[in-house]
């Protein structure tokens, strides 16, 4: 494979990783395990063809939110991003890679097709959060997650529908799964003794060596990972 091959497949596999960042820009969800796409170089120029599955019934909440404060907001319908073209000319990218170091400026976009889901709205109390002006109190912040219309157990329009009527539909649950993490093994590392003078730290014995040792640890995520399903999903007739 020459080096030009070698150059265009490259910059073809950064855009698959980069559809992520774009359909998020377009308002829709991706799951990143249920693409599938199809590369080609016509002229010089890489195009993917990439599906995508918007219907994300999991969002993701900083775990220092008191799960309690969740509530639902809203039904409405909205159109997704279902499938997307990314196009881009790697001669046009390595010029632009000292003015655009992104590379967003030689990358475009084109939606192929979109589909029809039910966005299900629902909101949390958010800590608070400090500002050069002071602290800012709790305020409610907003997640959705989205469903195919048949999923939803409705004989008729949800728009005609209360808010209480709305949220018997679904139910959620919380939880928080252990993540890797990088931490200091401390039975193993060695720290040399010392203070801060005049905001920088010095050490009590000048020849001590400081042995810094790490381990991966599985720690509680940062995030609630909160799922929201179908209290009666429709069972798929036969």
């Amino acid at each position: 494979m020459n080096q030009k091959k070698i150059m265009l497949f490259g910059c073809a596999a950064v855009l698959i990783a980069g559809v992520v960042v774009l359909a998020t820009r377009m308002n829709a969800p991706v799951s990143t395990t249920d693409g599938r796409g199809a590369i080609g170089v016509v002229a010089g120029v890489a195009s993917t063809k990439r599906e995508v599955d918007p219907f994300t019934h999991v969002a993701s909440i900083p775990a220092t939110v008191d799960p309690k404060t969740i509530r639902f907001e809203k039904l409405k319908t909205v159109q997704l991003v279902s499938k997307m073209q990314i196009t881009t000319d790697p001669q046009d990218c390595k010029e632009r890679q000292f003015r655009d170091p992104d590379g967003s400026g030689c990358t475009s976009a084109k939606v192929l097709e979109r589909v029809k889901a039910i966005e299900a709205n629902y909101s949390y109390i958010g800590p608070q959060i400090a500002t050069g002006e002071g602290e800012i109190g709790p305020t409610r912040h907003t997640f959705s997650v989205y469903f195919r219309p048949e999923e939803l157990p409705m004989s008729g329009s949800f728009e005609k529908m209360n808010r209480e009527q709305a949220e018997s539909l679904f139910q959620f649950s919380t939880s928080r799964p252990m993540v890797q993490q990088k931490v200091i093994d401390e039975p193993n590392s060695h720290f040399c003794e010392g203070n801060y003078v005049d905001g920088s730290w010095v050490q009590k014995d000048s020849k001590c060596q400081e042995r810094v040792q790490y381990m991966n640890k599985a720690v509680a995520s940062q995030y609630w990972a909160v799922e929201v399903g179908v209290r009666h999903p429709v069972v798929a007739s036969r």
